[in-house]
């Protein structure tokens, strides 16, 4: 690799961007154009791009890795014996880049033998099982790995002029340095039987690495100064130069986040739709909110005869204010059934990339922007939530993605519209709202805008919560914080004065294993962009209330649940948010690459593992690990014939009793009675007989009593159909 004494005239080449936005191109911001930053706090100026900050600490990093490699005084006549007479600083930089080249021959030589031995690495590194045969091989590999890259780091050395010589072996070496993470990354892809916590804390590990190197690799395309980066950097300007051709009349980025959009709503459509037909879903939740789709449909407003069996209308509003049914009802209209409301939950989630993208290119260039729409596609805690029956929170983290992002634009109309459809989708949506409102009021940004949308969210939360829903009833959810209740307060009122008088206590519940695997697997895959400036810790507010701060229900720190949608809309935008505050000039824009590149290592390895594109053996959703996705057996294709063809044998208008498994399927009725509570106030029971529970047991027993007589049965799939002896 030749060095140049100087770079190219033209100045070096773009870093590989795809696409370069300048400052003045990247349009509206969240307030006004003359807003500095002025401290570590503030967030990206709004109207004048992202901002330098004058006082911000540089992130901890190996002296390798530093930007600048300093150059060591020499004569410029070369000495007989340049190793003997090497100064002290020149040697220590020397002896680090042999060290990096070492660590990469480590690296590929293990990454080689773990392609050669795929089966058994994935025991050796999950429960360090190898005979000693075959751990002197591995120890023979690594050692003639490291050894290479030395000997390389030595070959290199000597070629050129004394004055640069060292230089050029260190820029070599940071350049390759991504190297360093073939070996260690890929046993993390391998799916052995680790614990949750540590496989996560060495994938949080390996992101933070990543960074590193690929900062240290981005710095030296940028400077040019090497033949291979400038190659690279050459190739990268074609590429752009193509793209700015092509954008006048459409935007690549945008088109691949669409097509990024459509696919995951194809996918997930399809795959939840399957993993319904395999009876995974359960009464709770899908055949309820089916159940309650239905009753809305024929006039019957927040009515569920799964919850309450003795329904009347409105009975629902005491468990969740999901008003925005009612903007999906004419969707469901045209199919009214449990999977119309999978595909529903799919296609939002989806399309959940635009405004994602949408914000961040207004601040960062639109390749990077486009790489952080796509983490959200493959973020892996959405997709196992997306596989939990269906629920209210997606919906309104997406309602809140687009709120903000035309909020961003300056589109009063429909931010307005869109912020309406969030708070519609459950009363604790306000929430998060009211960290915006909080957020904009801190930050000096439209602090106009955040205090209205301030007050509004804490009214309506309040409105709703403790006005509106006591009056049909009481629910449980306050019981998922009873650790953290005052002696004789069991309210979300006696949460929040623990929280303001006892915050050591608070801390004490927050550090469980649970808890910081859960914090971990939802902010490692953003190679922890939200927590880069303290303002944006903000972002974790949200989530943390409605799930760190729980005490009493383990679902709500596993991602395989509704609740972590919480948090997605606030991490994805703080992450946009701290790429844009690293900053301008080639060294900012070597940090941005360098986090976004390590934001895509940590996607990729949690997404491999917990994700569902394609899905592992760790793969859940909700309660139940769903594991690979297969096709339907022949026996389950025939217990769906069975059921479809019991349930239209009971009259419309009639109560039937549904076993648990088999409850989502025939929901869409009015009354649809959950058996597993019991047969009372039941017409008809329908039920799959010997299956130890689930509504099985009370079927069984309704027809050894001979209250019930038997209608229908089906053996090959042992469903049973009773009604009432008259």
């Amino acid at each position: 690799m030749q060095e140049k004494d100087a770079p190219p005239k033209d100045g070096p080449p773009s870093a590989g961007t795809g696409s370069e936005i300048e400052v003045s191109d990247l349009g509206p911001r969240f307030g006004d154009e003359a807003s500095p930053v002025a401290d570590s706090d503030a967030a990206p100026t709004v109207g004048a791009g992202p901002a330098v900050e004058p006082g911000a600490a540089p992130m901890l990093e190996p002296a390798w890795l530093t930007d600048a490699v300093p150059a060591p005084t020499l004569d410029t006549t070369p000495p007989r014996r340049p190793l003997l007479n090497m100064g002290a600083q020149e040697f220590g930089v020397l002896a680090r880049a042999t060290a990096v080249f070492g660590l990469c021959g480590f690296s590929l030589a293990a990454f080689i033998i773990q392609l050669v031995r795929g089966k058994w690495i994935v025991g050796f590194v999950g429960a360090n099982t190898a005979d000693k045969p075959m751990r002197t091989r591995l120890l023979v590999w690594v050692a003639v790995g490291t050894l290479a890259g030395i000997l390389f780091a030595a070959a290199l050395w000597p070629w050129g002029r004394a004055k640069v010589r060292t230089i050029r072996v260190m820029r070599t070496a940071r350049l390759l340095s991504p190297a360093i993470l073939l070996g260690f990354a890929y046993p993390l892809l391998r799916v052995g039987e680790w614990d949750t916590f540590p496989r996560i804390a060495a994938i949080a590990a390996v992101t933070l690495v990543a960074e590193w190197c690929f900062r240290a690799a981005c710095t030296e395309i940028l400077a040019a100064q090497l033949t291979v980066a400038r190659w690279i950097g050459a190739r990268a300007a074609a590429w752009s130069r193509l793209l700015n051709r092509v954008r006048p009349a459409l935007s690549p980025e945008f088109i691949l986040v669409l097509l990024g959009a459509i696919g995951y709503a194809a996918w997930m459509s399809y795959y939840t739709v399957l993993n319904h037909r395999h009876f995974v879903t359960m009464a709770f939740d899908l055949g309820s909110y089916n159940n309650m789709f239905y009753n809305a449909l024929h006039g019957h407003p927040f009515r569920d005869t799964a919850v309450f069996r003795h329904a009347v209308n409105w009975a629902m509003l005491s468990n969740h204010a999901d008003f925005g049914i009612y903007a999906f009802l004419p969707f469901y209209a045209l199919h009214p059934d449990s999977e119309t409301l999978l595909v529903l939950q799919s296609v939002v989630l989806g399309t959940g990339a635009i405004p994602v993208y949408r914000f961040a290119a207004r601040r960062i260039p639109r390749a990077m922007a486009l790489l952080l729409a796509f983490a959200y596609l493959l973020y892996a805690p959405m997709h196992q939530a997306n596989f939990y029956d269906v629920h209210f929170q997606p919906f309104g983290a997406v309602f809140v993605l687009w709120a903000l992002d035309f909020l961003d634009a300056r589109r009063l109309v429909l931010f307005w519209l869109f912020f309406v459809l969030a708070l519609s989708c459950r009363e604790d949506i306000s929430v998060g709202l009211v960290v915006v409102g909080a957020y904009l009021m801190l930050t000096g940004q439209r602090p106009r805008m955040g205090a209205l949308i301030f007050v509004l969210s804490v009214a309506y939360f309040a409105v709703i919560k403790f006005v509106v829903m006591p009056r049909f009833g009481t629910c449980w959810y306050s019981d998922m914080y009873r650790e953290l209740y005052p002696t004789g307060e069991n309210s979300y009122g006696g949460v929040m004065k623990t929280l303001i008088t006892n915050p050591v206590f608070v801390f004490k519940t927050l550090i469980t294993t649970e808890k910081m695997t859960y914090f971990l697997l939802t902010i490692a895959p953003l190679a922890f962009l939200p927590l880069r400036r303290r303002l944006l810790w903000m972002s974790l507010l949200p989530g943390a209330f409605f799930t760190l701060l729980t005490t009493g229900y383990g679902p709500t720190v596993e991602i395989s649940f509704q609740y972590v949608c919480y948090n997605i809309p606030y991490l994805f935008l703080a992450a946009a948010l701290a790429l844009a505050l690293m900053g301008q000039g080639k060294a900012a824009r070597a940090k941005q690459w360098g986090a976004v590149c390590a934001m895509a290592v940590g996607t990729l390895l949690a997404t491999n593992v917990w994700g569902a594109m394609p899905p592992s053996s760790k793969f859940k959703g909700g309660f139940a690990t769903i594991g690979e996705f297969k096709p339907l057996s022949k026996e389950e294709r025939q217990k769906l014939r069975d059921l479809r063809e019991l349930a239209a044998m009971v009259p419309k208008k009639a109560a039937l009793a549904v076993s648990e498994q088999e409850y989502p399927h025939v929901s869409s009725r009015l009354d649809c009675l959950d058996l597993r509570d019991g047969y009372e106030g039941a017409d008809y029971i329908l039920y799959a007989e010997n299956t130890g529970g689930f509504g099985s047991d009370s079927g069984s027993r309704a027809l050894a009593n001979g209250e019930y007589v038997e209608m229908a049965r089906r053996p090959a799939s042992r469903l049973v159909l009773l009604r009432k002896r008259k």
